[in-house]
């Protein structure tokens, strides 16, 4: 009976290792290249080739299809709105430069939100700093945080980076909320 078992384990265990690179979706990699004969690379061309020096086509490859790149890769599992835009509207191919990288069609484009940059945003557990992103921060908080809600604008300014409207309103209300009277900055 324990011969039984454990032959069965043995089975179990070599399906599995048959079944990895299906498992895995590993397509060719480290097996067999496209052209059936040998592993992958093993041509001796360069890399983005083919092994004759032809180009390898470019792959749309990450969790959310969001990459365009010389081969299959990995990435975090995140989404975001914008990978949609890539895989209804992206052109996955090799540029004049020989990297892969998604062209930049007018319909990617206007997918993405037309170049125009995403409104910056209060953020910070206390409301105190304003970026591109939310941000997590410690929660504390100092009187001057409130100083920013009251006399402060969260934008984008010339150089494309989010940033508080500096106004004098601000800095006297920053002064006045420091316990010794200097101005608070960094934020």
């Amino acid at each position: 009976m324990m011969n039984l078992l454990i032959q069965r384990h043995r089975m179990v265990f070599a399906a599995l290792l048959l079944f990895v690179p299906v498992l895995t979706g590993a397509k060719g990699k480290g097996c067999q290249d496209s052209t059936g004969g040998g592993e992958a690379g093993a041509g001796g061309g360069e890399a983005g080739t083919g092994g004759g020096g032809e180009t390898a086509p470019c792959v749309v490859t990450g969790c959310s299809g969001q990459i365009c790149a010389d081969e299959d890769m990995a990435s975090t599992c995140e989404w975001r709105e914008e990978y949609a835009c890539y895989g209804e509207h992206g052109v996955c191919e090799r540029g004049a430069s020989g990297e892969c990288g998604w062209r930049q069609t007018p319909e990617l484009e206007a997918c993405l939100g037309g170049g125009e940059p995403a409104p910056c945003v209060v953020t910070g557990c206390s409301g105190q700093i304003c970026a591109d992103e939310h941000v997590v921060t410690t929660c504390e908080y100092r009187e001057e945080y409130a100083c920013y809600a009251e006399h402060s604008v969260c934008e984008r300014g010339a150089s494309g980076a989010c940033g508080w409207r500096q106004t004098p309103e601000l800095d006297a209300c920053i002064e006045a909320a420091s316990d010794d009277g200097t101005p608070v900055s960094g934020f």
